[in-house]
């Protein structure tokens, strides 16, 4: 079957990204374990697509939430068929994430962490746990593309968001969760993915003041132009820092292209800068992130927790099964 891992005598290789169609979404129903989602609206196509997708899974599902500044956290177990098992609030995210996934059979187990609306604020340190100390077995993830996002009725004088993603931006003065680190006097260079918003670059840029700044629009995009968007959305503090010559493209839907770009860019400038990454594009580039920030601690991790609305994007486009096994260690 063209979906099992090919292995070499020497080094061992497998396929890193799947499109989950029709013909294979039972084989990787019967892969997984666990599956940990977001805590959607079960109205929302978007949320509900990898779990209905998976009809022959048979095991537990762990969804997670978290308070605004991703302190505290909040999760429900169920099992495959929705019977609840648990429902558990006011959990601070450490250490008590960290505890969880270290006494829940986590360990040792083959793990899908469904990333479509599963917070970035969680994600982050998730990843860093189940690939540094929980070490499952084999880890993937899944992420369902949109057809569109929805768009402002209405723009006051003046307003340059034309997007209608957020209820507000917390901010990006308070470390996330796990990745604090001690400032140095370095000139820093910032890698932001950017996505189809105005101002979250920009308030970072003025907070940190970066020497360089090194955006990265998701190209081929999920939709054909949407990586034009991006750079409209954001040409104002492109202009301000100068730096369209400094723009690279990294497929929207590849954790492992956003990983590689982060690698080439930390190895080339990481004599003279510190190096900031501020993922605000598409969630798999902030998963890309994440996997990097965990493997190389040197790097600095900046997000500014922004408080989605529900139902902001369209209908799905297709879904995405990534092994990240590789990362384990």
């Amino acid at each position: 079957m063209i979906y099992h891992l090919i292995y070499f005598q020497i080094k061992m290789s497998y396929q890193e990204k799947f499109e989950l169609t029709a013909t294979n979404t039972s084989y990787f129903s019967r892969q997984f374990d666990i599956l940990i989602t977001g805590m959607g609206d079960d109205k929302d196509d978007r949320h509900n697509y990898i779990k209905k997708s998976l009809r022959d899974f048979n095991g537990v599902v762990y969804s997670f939430d978290t308070c605004e500044n991703a302190e505290k956290f909040y999760y429900k177990i169920e099992t495959k068929d929705g019977v609840f098992v648990e429902n558990v609030t006011d959990k601070l995210l450490i250490p008590d994430l960290q505890i969880l996934l270290s006494t829940n059979n986590f360990y040792g187990a083959n793990i899908c962490v469904d990333i479509t609306t599963l917070k970035q604020g969680i994600l982050f340190l998730l990843i860093r746990i189940l690939l540094k100390d929980v070490k499952p077995a084999r880890l993937f993830a899944a992420y369902t593309e949109p057809t569109e996002y929805k768009k402002r009725k209405y723009s006051e004088i003046g307003e340059t968001e034309e997007y209608d993603l957020y209820l507000r931006i917390v901010g990006s003065s308070k470390a996330v969760p796990g990745f604090n680190k001690r400032q140095s006097q370095n000139d820093i260079l910032l890698i932001a993915p950017i996505g189809f918003d105005s101002q979250r670059l920009q308030v970072i840029y003025e907070n940190i003041k970066p020497r360089l700044l090194i955006p990265v629009v998701g190209f081929p995009s999920f939709v054909p132009g949407w990586y034009l968007t991006a750079i409209k959305m954001n040409y104002l503090i492109l202009k301000q820092a100068d730096c369209f010559d400094e723009i690279e493209t990294c497929e929207a839907a590849s954790p492992f292209a956003m990983y590689d770009l982060l690698d080439r860019e930390f190895h080339r400038h990481t004599a003279n800068f510190d190096i900031y990454i501020s993922p605000l594009g598409t969630r798999p580039h902030c998963l890309g992130a994440a996997i990097f920030v965990s493997r190389n601690p040197s790097a600095y991790l900046i997000y500014d927790f922004p408080i989605e609305k529900q139902f902001r994007s369209g209908r799905v486009l297709k879904a995405n099964i990534y092994h990240l096994s590789k990362f384990i260690g």
